[in-house]
């Protein structure tokens, strides 16, 4: 009879069910019929998601006419019936054609029962004659025969030989009924099992599994072998899969080893309690989620198949519950903690009384408990804890190894349930176990030195609680103990450190021992740098170092360590999933130091970060945590700040809010507790400043007392709370008046001052509160003392090296004032200490954008200053004063671009390093601090810290340069003797606008001192009032619009009568006593002399050029008649750059916005350009019209030539004045953009726009507007308009310009502001003729610079 075998068997799904969803547990099998045998094959090897591999074949002999194979379905360890997913059914007859026709390949689908998803089986079929000679009795002669079934001698050599896979084809031919083919496979896979041990070729092992299994499946139920040819075919099993891991593999062999022994009824765990731990071992190298789980289903199997009363049955449920714990740790599925409780519960209750190894479990099943206590937080949860490790301590007898670890345990569940609970009776109990644990510990032993920081760290814990000096000390000695003994390397070593830094930090917080705030910051650091990359003490180490680094800068105000401070925190959010409990501490920190830099730099976008991160990590902290309190006073604090920011009077109504819930959760006796009480008392005199509510001011007033009563006399913050009372009794005092109050507030802060060291960063501030309270004081009595010891003490608030540069700048400022009113000479003191500070206020480190705000808070420092200098005689300091406290921001920008060609011959690399850092700072100073979305805050906080940072590095590099000699002076302020330079073409006139009086300083090439000009006639209000009159004049004819170069002009005749009267006041009072001080006189030539001027104040708004009595046509009545006028921003500006070469002219660029996007057409721009490039081919000019006028393409032309003239509209942007722009075909050509660029053939700029020399009221002393961005860009000469000009004027005046820059042999920018001159007389007398209101049109146009 021939057979036909079906080989290589896969059933897969159907390509339209590949997603099937079968569990991935299960195990398939085939149950095949045929001649009236039921033959099981199984469970099939999964090769992939869809799709299993049978591991023998299955014959079909072709007597019968078909063959009927059944896919099952069965989970490991169920003992329910199978699950029948399918049926197909082979035709002989069909199978012969196939053979026949050598289509070696069946594929046929499975007839689905609805319990799985569609199936196919695939296989090939081949034929075997009945010609064939039966294969065991021609081929097995007595030696073969007896070498298989293993009664004979079987050489070595044979078996490395083909001698098993000659035995194989012999036995695949015997019939299924032979009642020795299973024993003769079974000595088959022998051989191949002894082969693959010598050759170690995988097919071997692969063949010895496949022969097995058919072995396996042959032996008939009840069969006294079947139960140990199960486990053995187990064992091969799992001897694969330690080579090569296979899930397939486990599950199978996992199966046979239960089979096996419900099959023999004899209980031997001791293979499965090997295979899991085998698996658990692994898993704690590889922390492979794949081997925990074979480790879990092997302890599965053990508790299962293990009666009650076997002691395999305690031991196995304690296994599966240390596996359900590592698989908790790895993956944080509670419902695996829950069970490892379960099952640990159920192991200690079957553990007989005395038995060794109960305290161990029972110090289990309390540290599991504690981790889910740290998870869910059920108080119940801490309870269970303790009492399992408190028996677990109790049953493990005196002088056991044990016994100090488990009282650690025992102390660690206590510390968890007093954060919780603050119960002082279990910190104690905590304290106490640690010191037996330690105790009970021998010198050398590996595990004191962790005892040892534990205890430490309980110590701390008290003493933060008790504020008890004895607790700090001993916790500083156990943590360096620990420290000590821990060898390098070691991997608790870092989180040693950690608790030794975070004891550090607290003793100074307490004592204010400088050396203490270092060695913590050391002790933090070499935690951090020694933990390896995703370590889970990295968080809190970081978060550590971040609190110590802010102490730090609260103490020195460096801004480096804020910032690393916030770095630090940021990482150590980022590093603690979203959620997570243990992330509160991290999140409160984080706020903290976003909100201590906010303090000090001011950037509104830290104190809303610091708010959001308080609110996280309050929302993370469970109701009656001992840290709700500290995290609730620290939002409050953040409101508070925001609030003196803002004036929201929602944040300080919150703020009070959250800080009276912290008082009220803080237990009496508290050692945090005067701090938050001060930190109610800051907020409620905060609300009283803007209510005016004396309830608030007397529980603020009583809030402040309680907490100086509470805080220790040594404390650190002794000082700073006792001034806090003395603003909250100054303020009251403001009120009502009460001398007791002020009394007590001087008081007060004279106790603080003494109390707090020098260098300390508070000191600057006490000290101005102290000085603010005498002169309280001092007004009502009128006491000489008073004033004297307020003038010292703002003189030493202010020459104080630390402290916010703010606070000294303002006690600088009042030192100056109240000298100057006593006459004191000491004021220009005081004044060259705020001058020196305003740097440090507007700072490189910040944007430009900020500076400008900080300098809008300043006021006219530098006029006021130059004012006081000039009453003393002192004119030329007054020159430089002005000189070095206006126009800071473009003298920052300059110092930047400043050549260092001198310096490299001195000291190349730091000449390099230095034009390397001033480009960086460049960059970064106009980079955007608008709101970012949240995963863009990181990037956002780098580069502000980078730029920071690059502005220190930028300090400390001017700083070397200034040590070389020849260059001690490098990049200071300049003195009067190179000032005088900026007037080699014609004198500079610098008009100070002050408050106090108004004068005129004339430089002169050619004299070695100032020409003072006292202008006695006129004030700084009256400036003033002439300013806002012009304002209405503008506004009312139509040309402050803010984008618009008019096409018409709406003025009237009136409006001409007010231009006339501005005008003159600025001839008679202003230009006329300068012109009679230089005694000019009326021009007779066709260019008359040059006069430059630099104005300050509002007088910077008008138009001094055009000063003159314009009711008289007399020679000799107006400004025009005498000179040529040009402004400059500084004197600066008019000096000329060291090293330059006279530059080739490389052409104009022609820009012409007829028709921009959005705004009003100019109809007469294309015609000014075409104008201009008809005049001269020497102009050698380059138009970009319309469409062609990009931002990129204007950018790309500056670059290229020397000279620009836009005709376009323009923006004057009053909010951010750096975002004034040129209107261009596809956007803004801000500011802020020209200014980053260095164009290397700048020369000349035309600027036939709106607004292009308007500048920004709050800004007077800044010159934000675009001419002077264009001077900063490098062009030394520019035509700008103070309003907006008239359409048809532009194309009048740009042609007699630029007719006049080319009458030589080449184009010459220096002739410009004569070229204006005549241009704006021709446009004037041109009007004049035509009977039209002429002041609008021709009084914009100026020349600005060169």
């Amino acid at each position: 009879m021939s057979v036909i075998f079906l080989t290589d068997i896969f059933v897969q799904c159907s390509s339209t069910a590949l997603d099937h969803n079968l569990p991935n547990d299960s195990c398939l099998f085939l149950q095949v019929y045929s001649e009236d045998k039921i033959t099981k094959i199984g469970p099939l090897v999964r090769t992939s998601e869809s799709s299993w591999k049978a591991d023998r074949n299955v014959e079909v002999p072709t007597s019968v006419p078909s063959c009927k194979i059944l896919v099952l379905l069965k989970h490991p360890g169920k003992l329910e019936e199978d699950t029948q997913l399918g049926f197909t059914e082979f035709i002989t007859d069909h199978l012969l054609s196939l053979c026949m026709a050598q289509i070696g390949e069946v594929v046929q689908a499975i007839g689905d029962t609805g319990n799985g998803p569609p199936l196919e089986l695939r296989s090939s079929c081949v034929l075997i004659p009945a010609e064939d000679p039966p294969p065991i009795t021609t081929f097995a002669d007595d030696q073969i025969r007896q070498a298989i079934l293993g009664t004979g001698e079987t050489h070595s050599e044979a078996i490395l030989t083909d001698f098993p896979d000659i035995a194989y084809e012999k036995s695949l031919l015997l019939h299924d009924d032979d009642p020795e083919k299973p024993e003769i496979l079974v000595g088959v896979a022998h051989l191949f099992k002894v082969r693959y041990a010598q050759v170690q070729n995988d097919m071997d092992l692969d063949k010895a599994i496949t022969v097995f299994n058919d072995a396996v499946a042959l032996t008939p139920d009840g069969h006294p072998d079947q139960g140990a040819r199960l486990l053995h075919l187990a064992g091969l099993l799992l001897w694969r899969c330690q080579h090569h891991p296979s899930s397939s593999d486990f599950d199978r062999a996992i199966f046979a080893f239960e089979s096996s022994i419900m099959i023999t009824g004899e209980h031997n765990a001791g293979p499965l309690n090997v295979i899991g731990d085998r698996y658990l071992s692994r898993f704690m190298h590889t922390r492979d989620v794949a081997d925990i789980d074979k480790a879990i289903v092997a302890y599965d199997s053990v508790v299962r198949l293990a009666p009650e009363d076997h002691p395999d049955k305690a031991r196995g449920l304690h296994s599966l519950g240390i596996s359900l714990q590592n698989r908790f740790e790895s993956t944080g599925e509670l419902v695996d903690i829950d069970r490892a409780i379960s099952v640990q519960n159920d192991a200690i209750r079957l553990a007989p009384t005395g038995d060794d190894e109960k305290p161990g479990w029972l110090s289990n099943l309390g540290y599991w408990i504690s981790c889910r206590f740290e998870r869910t937080g059920e108080p119940a949860d801490i309870d269970m804890a303790i009492s399992a490790h408190n028996e677990a301590a109790c049953l493990t007898p005196e002088g056991h190894a044990e016994k100090p670890r488990r009282l650690n345990n025992l102390a660690i569940a206590l510390m968890d349930r007093f954060e919780r609970r603050g119960e002082f009776v279990d910190i104690d109990r905590a304290i106490s176990a640690q010191n037996d644990a330690v105790r009970l510990t021998p010198v050398g032993d590996d595990e004191k030195p962790g005892w040892l920081s534990n205890l430490g760290c309980s110590i701390l814990y008290r003493f933060e609680r008790t504020g008890k000096p004895a607790d700090i000390d001993r916790a500083i000695s156990a943590h360096n103990e620990a420290v000590r003994l821990t060898p390098e390397g070691h991997v608790e070593k870092p989180r040693r450190l950690c608790n030794l830094g975070n004891s550090l930090l607290r003793h100074f917080e307490y004592t204010a021992e400088l050396v203490d705030i270092d060695k913590a910051i050391s002790a933090h650091r070499d935690a951090v740098c020694l933990l390896p990359e995703g370590h889970k003490d990295m968080p809190s180490c970081l978060s550590s170092l971040g609190a110590s680094l802010m102490v730090r800068f609260e103490l020195t105000a460096e801004l480096a360590d804020i910032d690393q401070a916030i770095s630090a925190h940021i990482d150590a959010v980022r590093l603690v999933p979203e959620g997570h409990p243990a992330n509160f501490g991290t999140l409160s920190n984080l706020g903290n130091a976003l909100a201590r830099r906010f303090d000090r730099v001011g950037e509104l976008s830290d104190i809303e970060r610091a708010i959001a991160a308080h609110k996280d990590a309050l929302r993370l902290i469970p109701d009656g945590h001992t840290a709700k309190p500290r995290c609730l006073s620290n939002l409050g604090s953040s409101f508070a700040a925001r609030f003196n920011h803002t004036g929201d009077l929602s944040d300080i109504d919150n703020a009070i809010s959250t800080h009276n819930d912290a008082v009220r959760l803080i237990p009496e006796g508290h050692p945090e507790k005067p701090g938050w009480l001060s930190n109610l008392g800051i907020s409620l005199s905060r609300r009283f400043r803007r209510s005016g509510e004396f309830i608030d001011i007397d529980k603020a007033i009583s809030a402040h007392n309680d907490a100086i009563r509470l805080t220790p006399d040594v404390h650190s913050q002794k000082s700073m709370r006792l001034s806090n009372l003395g603003n909250s009794l100054k303020r009251r005092f403001e009120r009502s008046e009460e001398l007791v109050d002020i009394d007590k507030a001087i008081s007060a802060y004279n106790e603080a001052v003494d109390l707090t060291p020098e260098g300390h960063s508070l000191k600057p501030s006490l000290l101005d509160n102290s000085g603010n309270s005498l002169m309280y004081r001092f007004e009502i009595t009128r006491n000489r003392a008073d004033l004297d010891m307020a003038i010292s003490q703002f003189r030493l608030s202010a020459r104080s090296s630390t402290g916010p540069p703010s606070i000294r700048l303002n006690a600088a400022l009042k030192w100056a004032r109240l000298a100057l009113e006593d006459g004191d000479l000491t004021s220009l003191q005081g004044y060259e200490i705020a001058l020196i500070l305003l740097p440090r206020i507007a700072w490189l480190g910040q944007t430009i954008s900020t500076r400008h705000k900080e300098l809008v808070s300043i006021g006219g420092i530098a006029n006021e200053a130059a004012a006081a200098a000039i009453k003393f005689g002192k004119n030329e300091t007054a020159l430089e004063w002005l000189e070095q406290g206006r126009s800071v921001v473009w003298g920052q920008l300059l110092n930047l671009r400043s050549p260092v060609d001198e310096l490299h011959d001195a000291d190349p690399k730091l000449a390099d390093d230095i034009v390397h850092i001033s480009k960086a700072l460049e960059r970064a100073s106009t980079r955007d601090d608008s709101p970012m979305l949240s995963d863009q805050r990181l990037s956002t906080e780098e580069a502000a810290q980078h730029h920071r940072q690059l502005a220190k590095d930028w300090d400390t590099l001017v700083e070397k340069a200034r040590t070389i000699t020849g260059f001690e002076d490098f990049l200071q302020p300049k003195k009067f003797a190179k000032l005088t330079k900026a007037a080699r073409s014609g004198p500079v006139i610098v008009i100070n606008v002050d408050k106090s009086r108004c004068d005129a300083l004339i430089v002169m090439a050619d004299l070695d001192e100032v020409i003072h000009v006292p202008l006695d006639g006129i004030s700084y209000n009256q400036v003033q009032g002439m300013q806002y009159s012009l304002n209405i004049l503008l506004s009312s004819a139509g040309v402050r619009i803010r984008d618009t170069r008019q096409a018409r002009m709406t003025s009237t005749m009136p409006d001409n009568f007010g231009f006339e009267g501005i005008l003159s006041r600025l001839w008679t009072h202003i230009a006329k006593p300068v012109l009679d001080t230089l005694a000019f006189s009326v021009s007779d030539i066709t260019d008359p002399p040059r006069i430059w001027w630099c104005a300050t104040g509002p007088l910077t708004f008008l138009p001094i050029h055009a000063a003159g009595l314009y009711n008289t046509h007399d020679a000799g009545s107006k400004l025009s008649d005498f000179v040529a006028s040009s402004y400059t921003p500084t004197l600066t500006a008019l000096l000329e750059p060291p090293f330059t070469m006279q530059q080739p002219f490389q052409g104009l660029l022609g820009v012409s916005q007829p028709c921009t996007p959005g705004l009003s057409r100019l109809p007469n721009a294309e015609k000014e350009l075409a104008q201009i490039e008809q005049l001269d081919s020497s102009l050698h000019v380059h138009s970009l019209l319309g469409e062609l006028a990009t931002t990129e393409s204007v950018l790309k032309g500056m670059e290229q030539h020397s000279w620009i003239h836009l005709a376009c509209h323009a923006v004057q942007d009053t909010s951010e004045p750096t975002q004034s722009a040129f209107c261009l075909q596809n956007g803004m050509l801000t500011l802020s953009k020209i200014i980053t660029k260095s164009f290397p053939h700048a020369d000349f700029a035309f600027l036939s726009a709106c607004q292009t020399a308007t500048g920004d009221e709050k800004l007077s002393e800044e010159a934000v507007h675009l001419a002077a961005g264009m001077l900063a860009a490098g062009y030394k000469s520019v035509i700008a308009t103070m309003w907006s000009i008239m359409d048809d004027d532009a194309p009048l005046v740009a042609a007699e310009v630029y007719f006049h820059l080319v009458c030589g042999p080449q184009p010459d920018s220096t002739r410009a502001a004569h070229a204006l001159h005549h241009a704006v007389r021709h446009l004037r007398e041109k009007l004049e003729e035509s009977g039209k209101p002429s002041f609008l049109s021709w009084v914009p146009f100026i020349h600005v610079g060169m």
